[in-house]
């Protein structure tokens, strides 16, 4: 079997035939590159295309812009540091926001203390635990794409151009970095007994290098935000400075000192300095009136002012009371809060976080992280597999070999219990 072929079947596994034939004509009118008949991938793909992809990019910045700087972060490992009150969270969701709008339809966000009203639009993944769950995770998926480069037969442009329109890249972004070696440590494998459980004093510092140095062919690419750029700082990681200096594109925020108050403020410049290269170049940051939260492209809330109006925080008051009622189904008769029986409890366990989170669709590679039954969390081929559970029974409905839409009649249902 080709390469090409072999990973067709597996982003159609668990489709029936008629959905492997819609799935192939949608592939075909979105002249997405897989092999079908004729097809080659040299027919579909630009050799010359670039991680940031070769068309324009919505929301890109115009060649004269001085804040043109900001397009380089979107595809490369990134580090933006700086003292207290240089600005960091207020650029790092504007570099987010240019990500979004550039097509990263997927981005993480780990921030130990950060919330949903905070971080709208975007998957967050909130606590210490939480955090080295997804790094576990993030390194073995790292680990499962370069076997499956090494074995699909494709040159490196092909091979992102395929992460690409499998909506397989992805952006982390690692929020308060500087806490992360002193309150994170290895989780230990479902497959190991306690009292042979060893954590890596070094696990951060891994995860580190990994993000740093591989990610960029995968499509994985992180975004540290930090307020130092020593390698003490940066996950105690000593010796590793020569590679931070090749590997990272790095940002410096500078904050003037209030001649009145004595108190650190954003100065609005900063230096930037590129991958391999010793030079620091002076960069002007956006002009913001509003710290951005909302990071949805359709129906975004209004943004964060510096003193939120009482409709926005009732806006939130509901939106966390919706929350708790669908996780303990409260003011719901018993019949209604019954799992549905057709489904395997795997499945219905699913469904329940599906209804949790309240989405209208799911794809595979943004639920695989969050997800996870009993500690236990699941390969693609088995969301596949429970994705389709759901479909069968008319809960769900396939928009792509990795995306289910929620059936509507359901979602709304909940709505109205609610």
């Amino acid at each position: 079997m080709e390469a090409s072929d072999a990973i067709f079947e597996a982003q159609t596994a668990g489709m029936t035939e008629q959905q492997k034939a819609e799935y192939i004509k949608h592939l075909r009118d979105t002249k997405t590159p897989y092999l079908q008949g004729s097809q080659t991938l040299q027919g579909t793909i630009d050799p010359n295309d670039k991680v940031e992809g070769s068309s324009p990019e919505p929301g890109a910045i115009a060649p004269g812009d001085k804040y043109r700087w900001i397009k380089n972060t979107i595809g490369y490992p990134t580090l933006i540091f700086g003292g207290m009150g240089a600005g960091k969270s207020w650029t790092t969701r504007e570099i987010i926001w240019h990500k979004r709008t550039a097509g990263w339809n997927q981005i993480f966000v780990l921030d130990p203390h950060g919330t949903d009203v905070e971080w709208r639009g975007v998957n967050l993944i909130t606590g210490y635990r939480e955090i080295a769950d997804f790094m576990q995770w993030y390194m073995g998926e790292m680990r499962r794409r370069y076997d499956a480069y090494r074995n699909s037969g494709m040159v490196e442009e092909q091979w992102t151009q395929h992460l690409r329109d499998t909506n397989q890249h992805f952006c982390v972004v690692a929020e308060e970095f500087t806490t992360w070696s002193d309150n994170i440590t290895e989780p230990m494998p479902d497959d190991c007994e306690d009292e042979k459980w060893k954590p890596d004093p070094d696990f951060v510092g891994k995860w580190f290098r990994c993000a740093m140095t591989e990610s960029r062919k995968q499509l994985m690419i992180p975004l540290f935000v930090a307020h130092d750029r020593t390698m003490e700082i940066l996950a105690k990681a000593k010796g590793l400075s020569k590679l931070r200096d090749a590997a990272l594109l790095e940002v410096e925020l500078f904050a003037d000192i209030d001649s009145v108050t004595k108190e650190a403020t954003a100065s609005g410049k900063g230096a930037i300095k590129l991958p391999g290269h010793g030079e620091w170049l002076p960069i002007e940051l956006p002009k913001l009136d509003h710290k951005r939260i909302d990071f949805r492209l359709d129906n975004p809330v209004p943004q964060a002012k510096d003193n939120p109006n009482p409709a926005q925080l009732s806006t939130d008051h509901e939106t966390a009371e919706r929350i708790w009622q669908l996780e303990f189904n409260l003011d719901k008769p018993p019949a209604e809060s019954s799992p549905t029986p057709s489904l395997t409890p795997l499945a219905q366990s699913l469904l329940q976080y599906l209804q949790r989170t309240v989405r209208k669709s799911a794809v595979i590679q943004e639920i695989q992280p969050n997800f996870k039954v009993k500690g236990q969390r699941f390969s693609s081929e088995e969301l596949k597999r429970l994705f389709n559970e759901l479909v069968e029974n008319s809960l769900a409905g396939w928009l792509d070999a990795n995306t289910i839409e929620i059936t509507q009649n359901w979602t709304d249902g909940q709505d109205r219990q609610d």
